[in-house]
């Protein structure tokens, strides 16, 4: 018997499993907007993080501008 093949009664789906939480990495509240919980959607819109819920590439500059903007 091959490895590739699977144990008797498993059945393949085509059910993808939905995500419960906000889409950010490591956030566990639940999202409100576009996947996201209210403080990462904003963020999501400033352009902190992407759409998939990770950091951009120049997320310590761009966090900084938007803690200015914020306080102002």
């Amino acid at each position: 018997m091959s490895k590739d093949k699977k144990g008797g009664s498993e059945k393949p789906t085509n059910v993808i499993p939905l995500r419960q939480g906000c889409l950010c990495e490591g956030c566990k509240r639940t999202p409100s907007r576009a996947g996201f919980c209210d403080e990462h959607f904003d963020w999501f819109k400033a352009g902190l993080i992407t759409k998939a819920g990770h950091k951009a590439k120049d997320f310590d500059k761009k966090y900084r501008s938007f803690t200015h903007k914020k306080v102002a």
